[in-house]
């Protein structure tokens, strides 16, 4: 069987970490099958081609890299190549699917903000109106596909609560934790970022953007260095940024001078995956305070990695942590500080959530997620056939 992967629109973060993951591990549990995946140009993304077997080619283009440009993409140019290629059924990794299938085809769906867009200010007047522009075209794509895969039992809910029809088409994989390097490398200047950081080590690993709610964390660094003077927070955020972002970051730092907290903060900027692990496994507490997400990534790394988790006490975060986390209002400083300090001044607690997040974390492997997903695409097709 061929499958065509469509990745175009992803650019990086967790999507591309997922997408690395699944080029790894679908080719291992379907060995027999071919895989044809189309990613942007290098110039356009992120992330670095990921290393494929003879299974897999990698198709890049530059069409795709703007609202018009993408929907031409998905609805013109793809249809057209899917038919050279003589696909048998079409992974749309990034959302967005063609709207009038000429193969069977499973849309992954994993834009929270689509369906229910959170910290974004009253302002935000463009952003909003993307948002819904996406969601429009991502239930266009969904109605015309054999199955729909969602990461969460909370973005199934949300997604069948706006279009109830598509409720028996919604599955639910999760993702995992990235697999470990067998050989990781640490650049040199993170590992002594991390390592002469003072202890405790509070560390949030996520991308600068507004639903990452970074706002509360620094406003609820205070009560924490007034109970513990020696406590730091770890930020997976460049200081000095020449993107979009640098006005979200700028932010934070006006914010943590006025408090008083800024020499409690270290900016790791962008780090590795293995650096990543690398930074959860020397922290004592991760902070997940994002008031959206389709899944979370830090969450099930934080696991792995044996590093306490305190959540935002939202459905995505309960789904993905159960009773493997603390929990907090996310809009509150104070509860946000009250949890950390909860867990931090407790040694039984602390070891207790290390232990339940270790043992979760056992249901994030990548070679099972890969499985279901085959079976899946499998059975899409076949039901696509008739």
């Amino acid at each position: 069987m061929k499958v065509a992967i469509d990745a175009v629109g992803i650019r990086g973060h967790g999507g591309a970490a997922v997408l690395c993951e699944l080029l790894l591990w679908l080719p291992i549990v379907r060995p027999d099958w071919e895989w044809h995946v189309f990613l942007f140009s290098r110039n356009l993304r992120e992330f670095d081609d990921p290393s494929v077997s003879d299974k897999v080619t990698l198709e890049r283009t530059d069409c795709g890299n703007s609202g018009i440009s993408r929907l031409w993409w998905v609805n013109h140019v793809l249809p057209k190549r899917l038919n050279e290629i003589k696909a048998d059924v079409l992974f749309s990794f990034a959302n967005m699917a063609p709207s009038r299938p000429l193969i069977p085809q499973v849309v992954y769906c994993h834009q929270a903000n689509a369906f229910l867009p959170k910290g974004l200010p009253i302002y935000a007047i463009l952003k909003r109106a993307r948002w819904w522009f996406m969601r429009h075209q991502i239930l266009r794509s969904a109605y015309a596909s054999g199955a729909i895969i969602v990461q969460t039992d909370s973005m199934r809910q949300t997604m069948a609560m706006i279009a109830p029809r598509l409720q028996e088409r919604i599955q639910v994989i999760p993702s995992g934790y990235r697999t470990p390097s067998g050989k990781p490398i640490v650049r040199p200047e993170k590992e002594s970022l991390i390592n002469n950081a003072a202890r405790p080590r509070l560390i949030y690993v996520s991308h600068p953007s507004e639903h990452k709610n970074h706002l509360t964390l620094v406003r609820a660094l205070p009560d924490v260095v007034d109970a513990i003077p020696s406590a730091c927070l770890l930020l997976t955020l460049a200081k000095e940024r020449a993107d979009k972002y640098d006005y979200y970051v700028k932010k934070l730092q006006s914010e943590a001078d006025s408090l008083g907290v800024s020499r409690h903060i270290v900016w790791l900027g962008d780090i590795t995956s293995d650096e990543v692990a690398f930074a959860l496994r020397s922290s004592d507490l991760s902070v997940f305070p994002s008031l959206s997400e389709s899944f979370g990534l830090g969450l099930v790394e934080s696991m792995a990695a044996g590093c306490p988790v305190v959540a935002s006490n939202m459905s995505y975060a309960h789904d993905v942590t159960g009773d493997s986390a603390e929990y907090f209002d996310p809009v509150s400083p104070k509860s946000l500080s009250a949890s950390i300090l909860k867990v931090l001044t407790s040694s039984g607690r602390l070891g207790d959530l290390r232990d339940r997040g270790l043992r979760k974390s056992g249901l994030y492997c990548y070679d099972g997620i890969a499985e279901t997903m085959a079976k899946l695409l499998e059975k899409t097709r076949t039901q696509g056939s008739h």
